[in-house]
């Protein structure tokens, strides 16, 4: 079996133009990767299979799709669509550290690995840019998912800058038991913003980023999630000194927090309110062969 690992993420901005006559939304977004990696291994097999173990509660792992549903199939599928072979079926074996339907692009990152790996089991001999290319076909966070480390992100999050590495941070995740729909976000957001909510030209997102000018934590999804999950302003604002930004569509909220020690009573603190936390690090490393 072949394996490939890539990395969750978090928007440290996140701004959303009005819906397009294609159905989708422009957005101007500053990703960042995580420490915390999906990993995927695959083997030629008789028939399209995903089994799923992890680092999540058993109820995170049980809603991941089985079927030719799941990103790493619908991958595959594109995979062999852009280089013109036959799309074998493939047993996928997922490892997973990152949350489901959380807006951390845990699927992205499946699929993202899976393309990687693909590659090898294949014998295809793309390059990074093309396998890019195929990403962009399976969901707007894939790009970036093999691309990893900081980077600016226009049309649907598809067309990537990399920007300079940021200093290492330490971050605390709030991981909601439910998920948000990406589709269903969108569409409060459209409800509440006809026209979009863009305020900066993409153009000004590097300068601004590297002199501490740009409004980090910034996200055009807040109102629209926070009107279907009201509970978000409440957990936003648990920890004193601390807010908790939004991630994607969420309804995973974010802490930055001032070393691991902070990061570690931070965490606590949260989950003697009754919730599940990861203690993790901004990281650089995008997609990779393991």
């Amino acid at each position: 079996m072949i394996y490939a690992s890539a990395p969750g993420k978090i928007n440290l901005f996140f701004e959303v133009g009005p819906l397009r006559p294609d159905g989708y939304h422009s957005v101007t977004s500053v990703y960042q990767s995580l420490a915390i990696r999906q990993r995927v291994g695959v083997a030629d097999a008789s028939n399209w299979l995903v089994t799923t173990t992890g680092d999540l509660p058993q109820e995170q792992l049980d809603l991941v799709p089985t079927g030719e549903d799941n990103l790493v199939v619908v991958a595959a599928k594109r995979l062999a669509e852009y280089a013109g072979v036959e799309p074998k079926p493939v047993r996928f074996q997922t490892f997973k550290q990152v949350p489901v339907a959380a807006g951390l692009a845990g699927g992205s990152a499946d699929a993202a690995a899976a393309l990687l790996a693909l590659n090898q089991l294949w014998d295809l001999g793309l390059e990074l840019a093309e396998l890019s290319k195929v990403a962009s076909r399976v969901g707007s966070d894939v790009p970036f998912s093999l691309l990893g480390g900081t980077a600016l992100g226009v049309d649907t999050g598809i067309e990537l800058e990399p920007l300079p590495e940021l200093p290492t941070t330490h971050v605390v995740l709030l991981v909601s038991p439910h998920g948000l729909g990406t589709k269903e976000v969108f569409g409060a957001f459209d409800e509440l913003n006809p026209e979009g909510d863009m305020s900066l030209d993409p153009s000004a997102i590097p300068s601004m980023l590297a002199d501490s000018k740009l409004l980090l934590g910034k996200n055009a999804l807040w109102g629209p999630a926070a009107k279907l999950r009201p509970e978000l302003r409440d957990y936003a604002g648990l920890l004193t000194g601390r807010r908790g930004f939004l991630t994607g569509s969420g309804p995973t909220l974010y802490f930055f927090a001032d070393g691991a020690v902070e990061a570690s009573s931070l965490a606590a603190e949260l989950e003697s309110h009754g919730h599940f936390t990861i203690v993790t690090t901004t990281a650089q490393a995008g997609a990779r062969l393991d």
